[in-house]
């Protein structure tokens, strides 16, 4: 059996792709741009991208088509598959018919997934129960972000994005779940979902199609949860209570708090003891790009994480300030693929606030609504913050990064450059790095020099 992935190498795509091969399939792939870690990880297990889209990348005629949630039906290959009668599906259609188990776990949200996936599937392999889980990062803990058991557990990561660009409706719609960890609901996705009505309503379709047996476990201090949940009947215990933990979290802040206490919360629902729980969080190893340290010398510490929204920005900025105190901040903001309508979101004036610096580089996209957001951003807001600039210049916001740096250094003050973005900084992180590690200055840098 043959196939053949749209859009391979996504942070889903690619563990999707991988675990195919593992059963057996030959799998090939494509995609418009791929970068580490994706494309090394795909290389590691032996599958080929062929960049662009294009459709002799369909011969010979493969017996399916995985396509990414982006993809249109104008894409050369989907359109090919389509003409040729070749069955295509979306990794969420899928998904679930290969690793979905009678007790499956869902963790949905606006905040947390990533981490909470990772936290609870952790807990579940530390017991014994062996799951099937979909992780939407890289979890240091696992070799892959999708594995297929023959467990009766599976834990996946609930997206509220739509299955498709042809199937609206939201990919977690599409999974079954038996306990649902709920982190919060602010709105978000303005470009699919125009009101907050609309896109809380997709999570009462979640929540309504919750079995009676089921469990559903809820952030107290989350957005809309307690009037979303409160004439369920379905049981629902709540986390984040003001209550004491009585497990430490792997990490220090108010996030991994939470999780925490969101992945205990579950495991003591389906009889995990204390004991396990905690070994579980002590050997957590964490997620790449969430508070991801890519360098930690000579006083200053880069961090790279996924954070887009302003909620997200907040929660790690302030995560960032408790993990690393009387330290400055240094935000590098790329908005990934939110449109200009979120530029609405009234919490961009304030979700900054903990840094002292934020910089803000041109935008990797080609839609003309995501591509100019950065500077709309800045033109915006700037005059909520002291220090908030825009440069579109890949090479200048690396210059100004590294005097900064070089200030710090030469203050003898210590400081943290996070990178927030749902996407890549163009190497702009590995630049940087490459120059606080040499020593070189901004000037006389060779990748610098005009």
């Amino acid at each position: 059996m043959h196939v053949h992935f749209i859009g391979v190498a996504g942070v889903t795509m690619a563990p999707l792709a991988v675990l195919y091969k593992k059963m057996g399939w030959k799998v090939t792939g494509s995609d418009r741009a791929f970068f580490p870690p994706m494309s090394t990880y795909l290389e590691q297990n032996g599958i080929t991208v062929m960049p662009g889209y294009k459709e002799e990348h369909l011969n010979p005629k493969p017996d399916l088509c995985v396509v990414m949630a982006f993809i249109t039906k104008k894409n050369p290959e989907l359109k090919f598959a389509i003409q040729h009668k070749i069955p295509y599906k979306a990794y969420a259609e899928v998904l679930p018919q290969l690793i979905e188990g009678k007790n499956a776990i869902v963790v949905a949200g606006s905040k947390g997934k990533t981490s909470t996936t990772a936290l609870v599937t952790w807990i579940l392999e530390v017991a014994g129960h062996n799951p099937n889980f979909m992780i939407g990062g890289i979890a240091k803990n696992f070799p892959d972000g999708i594995r297929k058991t023959d467990s009766s557990w599976s834990v996946m990561e609930g997206d509220e994005y739509p299955v498709a660009n042809w199937k609206k409706t939201a990919k977690f719609l599409e999974y079954h779940p038996r306990f649902l960890i709920l982190t919060g609901i602010t709105w978000d996705h303005m470009d699919i979902y125009p009101t907050k009505k609309s896109y809380r309503e997709i999570f009462r379709k979640l929540v309504a199609k919750m079995p009676k047996e089921g469990a559903i476990i809820a952030n107290a201090e989350g957005e809309y949860l307690k009037e979303l949940l409160k004439n369920t009947t379905k049981k629902v215990l709540w986390y984040n209570e003001d209550r004491e933990l009585h497990f430490t979290p792997p990490f220090k802040g108010k996030a991994w708090r939470e999780n925490s206490q969101a992945a205990a919360v579950l495991a003591k629902a389906i009889g995990i003891s204390n004991p396990i729980i905690r070994k579980a969080l002590d050997t957590f190893q964490g997620v790449k790009r969430r508070q991801e340290v890519r360098y930690d010398e000579k006083g200053i510490v880069i961090i790279d994480d996924n954070a887009h929204s302003p909620e997200k920005v907040e929660g790690v900025l302030e995560t960032l300030q408790e993990q690393y105190p009387q330290r400055k901040i240094l935000a590098v903001y790329e908005p990934g693929s939110r449109n200009t309508k979120a530029l609405n979101q009234k919490s961009y004036a304030t979700c900054f606030a903990k840094t002292d610096y934020i910089l803000l580089p041109r935008v990797s996209a080609a839609r003309e609504t995501i591509a100019h957001f950065n500077e709309r951003l800045w033109k915006k807001f700037s005059g909520n913050y002291q220090h908030m600039e825009y440069i579109p210049s890949d090479v200048e916001l690396i210059r100004r990064i590294t005097k900064i740096a070089a200030h710090w250094r030469q203050s003898k003050q210590k400081g943290v450059i996070a990178f927030m973005s749902q996407k890549g900084f163009r190497g702009m992180i590995e630049e940087t790095i490459s120059l606080l590690r040499s020593g070189a200055t901004p000037t006389n840098h060779p990748a610098l020099l005009p």
